[in-house]
C-alpha cells in the first residue's frame, strides 16, 4: 500500500502542474465526488482527525495508521492557520490511475487562501467504493 501512496503522490504532483497551467478543464461537475470532497475539507478545517478518518476510503487507511494520521495532517495544516477562501480549480475523472487498482477516481483542485499562507493548492483524491460512496483516499498541499 505504501506504493499505493507514493503513486498517487506522484500523480498528485503532475496534477498540481497541470492544474497550475490550465492543462485540466475546469469547470466540470461531478456532483457526488464534489459532495464528498467538501465534507472531507470541511472535516479537516475543523482539524476532526478521526471523522476525517471515518470518511477515508479503504485504499487511504490501509497507507497510514489512525494514530499517525491524527498527528500527520495538524502538523501540515496548522502553520497555514485557518481557511479563508477556497475555490474550486477543476476535477479530472478517470478509470485507471498508475499503481493502483482500476476504479472510478476523481482527483479534484482547489486553489486555498489560508490565514498564514496567500495561495496554496489543494488535491484531493477521491475513489469510489465498492457500496457506491466516494471517499479520499489521497490528500496533497503544495
Amino acid at each position: 500500500m505504501k506504493k499505493h501512496f507514493s503513486t498517487l503522490l506522484l500523480v498528485a504532483a503532475i496534477l498540481t502542474a497541470n492544474l497550475a497551467t490550465g492543462a485540466i478543464a475546469s469547470g466540470k461537475k461531478i456532483d457526488e465526488p464534489m459532495q464528498a470532497a467538501i465534507t472531507w475539507l470541511s472535516l479537516a478545517d475543523a482539524v476532526k482527525a478521526q471523522d476525517r478518518w471515518n470518511q477515508a476510503a479503504g485504499a487511504f487507511k490501509a497507507g497510514i495508521e489512525l494514530q499517525d494520521w491524527e498527528t500527520t495532517l495538524p502538523k501540515a495544516r496548522q502553520p497555514l492557520g485557518a481557511v479563508k477562501q477556497r475555490k474550486h480549480l477543476a476535477t479530472e475523472a478517470t478509470t485507471a490511475l498508475p499503481g493502483v487498482p482500476d476504479g472510478e477516481y476523481a482527483i479534484m483542485g482547489f486553489q486555498t487562501e489560508f490565514a498564514n499562507k496567500k495561495s496554496a493548492t489543494e488535491i484531493l483524491v477521491l475513489q469510489k467504493e465498492a457500496d457506491g460512496a466516494w471517499r479520499t483516499v489521497g490528500y496533497f498541499i503544495q
